[in-house]
C-alpha cells in the first residue's frame, strides 16, 4: 500500500510539476507579446520621427538649398514664368556651379511646391545654410537670393522693385545671417 501511495504521489508530483510548467510558459509568451509590443513601439515612435520631417529639412548641399530659396522669393511675385525658370537655370548653372542646372531647377521647384511663401522656406533653410557657409558664401547667398528677386535681365539696371514680401524675406535673410539688425516692415 505504501508503494502505491508513493507512486501515487510521485505521479501528483509530476502532473503539478508540469502544469506549473505550462502556466510559466504562458506567463513567458505574454512577456515576449508585451516586449515585442515596446520594441514596436519605440520603432513607430522612431520612424514617425524620421517620416514626420519636413523635405527642406532634409536638403543637406547648401547649394541645393540656396537654389529652393530663390525659387522661392521668385514664386513670391506668382507663379513662375518661363524667363524666371532660364534666369534660376543661369544662376544654377553660372553661380552654383551645377552640371546639369534644369534638374537642379526642377528639384528646387519640387521642394517649394507646397510653400506659400518665401519667409517659410527661409525659416526651414537658414540654420543649415548658417552652420555650413563661411561669411563671404553668406555674402554671395543674400545677393544671389536679391538678384533672384529682381530677375537677372533687371538686376543689371537696378530698376526692378522688390515686393514687400521679398523685402522682408531678404531683411530676415540677412538678419539670421548676422549682416544686419532685425527690423520690422509694420506701416
Amino acid at each position: 500500500m505504501h508503494i502505491l501511495l508513493a507512486i501515487l504521489s510521485t505521479l501528483s508530483l509530476v502532473a503539478f510539476l508540469i502544469i506549473r510548467a505550462s502556466y510559466t510558459v504562458e506567463a513567458l509568451k505574454n512577456l515576449s507579446g508585451e516586449a515585442t509590443g515596446i520594441r514596436g513601439a519605440f520603432r513607430r515612435f522612431f520612424f514617425k520621427r524620421k517620416a514626420n520631417v519636413h523635405p527642406l529639412a532634409l536638403i543637406e548641399d547648401p547649394r541645393e538649398a540656396v537654389l529652393a530659396l530663390m525659387v522661392a522669393i521668385m514664386k513670391d511675385k506668382g507663379d513662375l514664368t518661363a524667363d524666371q525658370i532660364a534666369d534660376l537655370e543661369y544662376w544654377a548653372e553660372h553661380r552654383l556651379n551645377y552640371e546639369n542646372p534644369a534638374d537642379m531647377v526642377k528639384l528646387a521647384r519640387w521642394h517649394v511646391r507646397d510653400q506659400v511663401e518665401s519667409g517659410a522656406v527661409l525659416y526651414r533653410l537658414s540654420k543649415g545654410l548658417t552652420r555650413q557657409c563661411s561669411g563671404q558664401q553668406r555674402a554671395d547667398i543674400i545677393d544671389l537670393v536679391e538678384n533672384a528677386a529682381r530677375g537677372r535681365g533687371q538686376a543689371m539696371k537696378d530698376s526692378a522693385e522688390l515686393t514687400e514680401l521679398q523685402a522682408h524675406t531678404v531683411q530676415q535673410l540677412k538678419y539670421r545671417f548676422g549682416d544686419v539688425r532685425q527690423e520690422t516692415y509694420l506701416q
